[in-house]
């Protein structure tokens, strides 16, 4: 990573719900951290200009829709999509992988990469899992090796998989315990993504009739990933992406989500209260007592950090407290951002990892088993994108093994 800097994160979205996603931050006058480096991409070039019309909507400077394209788009493969079936987003990636990897060249210098897919579908399930691996093999599928850059080597790469809603069709969840695989790690069992981060759409639902549909779902996703990067910049106490994968990788529990509650009022509730919100508000269904991995991040207004109102020692006090309190005993950081302004709403972000994934899969194990039954009847893939039994039993296996050893 560059030195004596702050982390410089790139943001890689793919496929129309990661689009969706990534077409947030232009919502915010500011990105600290991300800046311009955001990256769309998808199989459908329909798909992706519905994309870039929600950023020029957005954008502040005018750009008409060219010009978005050539700033922060990119159409891949021949397909025209996947088909929701992801080894042909796979294969669409890997047959466009020079222009992929030109085009992430422009980044110049970035430190850490935030990949974003939702894994029910197949252009950015198939296609984000693909290029992470490729990262870390040193691009052995380039054509021209000079597409590359010598920075590309020590990037670290963090992914939010975004899972579909429970009552979607077996095919998605298919999609999407194959993706979390592969995220997870790579067909010959070494280790994938550096972190994984995961949301699921249903259970960020609201709970009082109204539905929070994919904008305000987002939003949420949003807020995470900012308390998450706000985190390693102007803090008293720094966490950084470093902090966040090197103790989780080593303990092979380097999956996540974020709890998050924010707004909360300083002067009228005690840390240790805000933090037991946050825990209400999980982005996957989860037992907090299996989480092997924990961080909390607390954003204070710097007023509340000036007079004393809240200091470093509380939070860890108060974080230290609330683990002991749930029989919480993981590899963790604390840290206090401040925020500019005057006020008393304070934010919090914990990130659990290494969490039992059984409470999610079980929403989705049964149509994944029923669609890879009827696949196998079928005779493997479709289009240009195959999957061998082979390939299937190697993608399940990695995803138990992981699985397993995190319940117990």
């Amino acid at each position: 990573m560059v030195q004596d800097t702050f982390t410089r994160w790139g943001v890689i979205a793919s496929g129309e719900g990661g689009g969706r996603i990534a077409s947030q931050f232009f919502d915010r006058a500011e990105n600290p951290g991300i800046d311009d480096r955001i990256l769309v991409m998808n199989t459908n070039r329909a798909d992706l200009r519905n994309t870039i019309d929600r950023m020029r909507d957005k954008l502040q400077n005018g750009q008409d829709e060219e010009a978005v394209m050539q700033s922060y788009a990119l159409d891949f493969g021949t397909q025209q999509g996947a088909g929701n079936f992801f080894p042909n987003g796979e294969a669409c990636a890997r047959e466009d992988l020079d222009r992929i990897v030109n085009r992430i060249s422009r980044f110049e210098n970035t430190d850490a990469f935030m990949h974003m897919a939702t894994l029910g579908g197949g252009t950015g399930n198939g296609s984000i899992p693909y290029t992470i691996d490729q990262f870390k093999r040193g691009f052995t599928d380039l054509e021209n090796s000079s597409a590359s850059v010598a920075w590309m080597d020590s990037v670290i790469h963090a992914a939010f998989g975004v899972w579909p809603y429970y009552y979607e069709q077996p095919q998605r969840h298919f999609n999407a315990v194959c993706g979390l695989s592969r995220l997870l790690r790579s067909q010959d069992g070494r280790q994938n993504s550096d972190m994984v981060l995961l949301a699921s759409n249903s259970h960020l639902e609201a709970d009082d009739g109204s539905s929070r549909h994919y904008d305000s779902i987002n939003d949420a996703i949003i807020t995470a990933v900012d308390l998450m990067i706000g985190a390693g910049r102007e803090t008293r106490s720094v966490i950084d992406i470093k902090d966040y994968v090197t103790i989780p990788s080593q303990i092979d529990a380097y999956h996540f989500t974020p709890a998050v509650a924010t707004d909360l009022n300083g002067q009228i509730y005690e840390l240790e209260y805000m933090l037991d919100q946050a825990a209400e508000n999980t982005y996957v269904p989860m037992d907090i007592g299996t989480t092997s991995a924990a961080y909390l991040i607390v954003r204070a207004p710097e007023s509340m950090i000036d007079d004393g109102s809240i200091t470093e020692p509380d939070v860890y006090n108060a974080f230290r407290e609330w683990t002991g309190k749930h029989g919480i005993n993981a590899a963790g950081q604390a840290s206090l951002t401040p925020k500019p302004g005057r006020g008393n709403d304070v934010d919090v972000l914990l990130l659990l990892g290494g969490f039992d994934l059984n409470p999610l899969l079980d929403h989705s194990w049964d149509q994944f088993e029923r669609f890879g039954d009827s696949l196998a009847n079928r005779g493997g893939g479709r289009t240009d994108g195959s999957l061998s039994t082979t390939e299937l039993d190697r993608i399940v296996d990695n995803l138990e093994s992981y699985v397993e050893k995190n319940a117990e």
